[in-house]
């Protein structure tokens, strides 16, 4: 477990305890932070399942599928992802397609006119896929058959594409972590 690693607080419940918005927001974030920590230390991250990454021409299209990240949160894509890949300048050679895990606020809650915060119930996990001049895996170690995971924000790669003269290709020789 790395050494920054806070313990871990739950709430105490008992009979006749008011529970206040912040004691149910830590009990998320304990569910929540366990569930990273697991993935993180038991299975380090990348690709779970699907995610195959195919192209024509300046469309690239990301299956379905089940990855974790290096913070250890989950990232679904529930359904096909059809996208064009961005015209970069004519010296690039070769461009990563990166998944990184987002979360959207939905389902605005009382009064919108009475505050500049409005509050939302409602916290959607979703993902962006977007596409970066550098493999966001490069600098991580494999041991034991598993990626291991940094623990810190960012994208994970899941593609490599090469420019031809048709467009952009993928590289079937780029290899992707995955979680065995």
């Amino acid at each position: 477990m790395p050494e920054d690693t806070p313990p871990f607080r739950r709430v105490s419940f008992f009979n006749g305890r008011l529970l206040t918005a912040e004691d149910l927001n830590r009990e998320q974030e304990y569910t929540l932070g366990k569930q990273q920590l697991h993935n993180r230390s038991l299975h380090g991250f990348g690709i779970v399942d699907g995610l195959e990454v195919s192209s024509v021409r300046d469309k690239v299209v990301v299956a379905p599928g089940f990855a974790l990240n290096c913070e250890g949160n989950e990232i679904v894509v529930s359904h096909q992802q059809v996208l064009t890949a961005p015209d970069l300048n004519e010296n690039a050679r070769s461009l990563f397609v990166n998944l990184r895990y987002a979360e959207e606020k939905s389902e605005p809650v009382g009064d919108q006119c009475a505050t500049d915060q409005p509050d939302f119930g409602v916290i959607i996990e979703t993902f962006e896929v977007c596409f970066e001049p550098e493999n966001c895996n490069r600098a991580h170690r494999h041991a034991r058959a598993r990626w291991l995971a940094c623990g810190q924000p960012h994208a994970l790669t899941i593609a490599k594409l090469k420019r031809h003269s048709q467009g952009w290709r993928v590289d079937r020789g780029y290899r992707p972590p995955v979680v065995k």
